[in-house]
């Protein structure tokens, strides 16, 4: 993946947050489209952001209609509207049994979620999100709501699609010729060229309004990293909140309050994953000795730390080079 290099300070500012003095300056990574194929290039990735399914992932209906509840005779408000779309390879090959995971605001601009506290106004019989899984031609489909723009943001839906033997994608779909889009701070971070990756049109299409977006996931190179040494990373983290103050950073930037500050690293064959109390679980990706991407969370990074023995006891995980908290193994045995 090709990497570009922002100022996280710029972005913030964008957003209007105020840090104090754990304020964030350098610059930092994030991965961009790679120029492979002119039909399947790569998909940017986004963040997750603050309302990524958590605590209503283990509600009952989370199918490919977010319209309506199983059990509610109502349907939601809003127009009601198709998003469907392909997951290939780079080389435009389907990826079959993918699952597609997409999280909105609902008609008002508010998440189903425990973190959204905003005034904007709950909708009851919308599902807010689905989770789909892709046929052997690599499609999906959901019904949902067109979302509603919010504080800051233009109108958009969330998505996660994961794959066995693929990297995890988090990106964000937008939609064509909103006015909200020319000042978004989190679509302008792109060129043109990436934006159109990203931007959808909503057309009308047998008497539907209906929005196709496909996405291309990037393959995990075998034998980059021994199972084995990828072992060595996994177990429990304790995390400090020094010396970057990450609980003013959360509060400030997502409206999370954080006072659980665990850590879990887990492996799924060649892939090492992070699951902090507050957030799902995130994929890393290896970069270097000892250190992995975590872009899913707030673009961060994780570097691990070995005592004189060579044995992990710990980490650091970076906001960028100078803000970063540290974590200490339990049970490092």
């Amino acid at each position: 993946m090709d990497d570009k290099n922002y100022n996280r300070r710029k972005f913030l500012s964008q957003l209007g947050l105020t840090l104090g003095a754990g304020a964030v300056s350098t610059s930092f990574t994030i991965p961009f489209a790679d120029k492979i194929n002119d039909e399947c290039k790569e998909t940017p990735i986004l963040e997750l952001g603050p309302y990524a399914v958590m605590k209503y992932r283990k509600q009952a209906d989370h199918d490919i209609d977010l319209t309506q509840i199983n059990g509610h005779s109502e349907v939601a408000v809003g127009q009601i509207i198709t998003v469907f779309g392909k997951i290939t390879d780079k080389n435009c090959n389907p990826i079959h049994s993918a699952i597609v995971e997409i999280w909105q605001a609902n008609h008002y601009g508010k998440y189903h979620h425990e973190y959204d506290k905003s005034e904007y106004k709950d909708d009851p019989n919308f599902q807010g999100w689905g989770q789909a899984i892709t046929n052997e031609q690599g499609e999906y489909k959901f019904k949902t709501i067109y979302p509603a723009p919010y504080g800051g943001r233009t109108r958009h839906i969330h998505f996660k699609v994961s794959r066995r033997d693929y990297h995890e994608l988090t990106t964000q779909m937008f939609f064509e010729g909103e006015e909200r889009n020319k000042k978004d701070s989190i679509l302008n971070i792109f060129t043109h060229e990436e934006q159109q990756l990203l931007i959808r049109p909503l057309i009308d299409k047998d008497n539907a309004k209906q929005v196709e977006f496909n996405l291309v996931l990037d393959e995990v190179k075998k034998n980059s990293l021994p199972e084995k040494v990828l072992k060595e990373y996994t177990g429990n983290y304790s995390l400090k909140n020094t010396p970057f103050d990450m609980k003013g950073f959360m509060k400030g930037t997502m409206g999370i309050e954080v006072n659980n500050f665990d850590l879990k690293i887990t492996q799924k064959r060649e892939q090492l994953f992070m699951t902090l109390s507050f957030y799902p679980m995130v994929e890393m990706v290896w970069t270097s000795k000892d250190e992995f991407q975590s872009w899913s969370f707030s673009n961060t990074y994780v570097r691990f730390l070995r005592d004189e023995k060579g044995k992990v006891v710990g980490l650091r995980l970076h906001f960028d080079e100078v803000n970063y908290v540290e974590a200490t193994k339990k049970n490092n045995r």
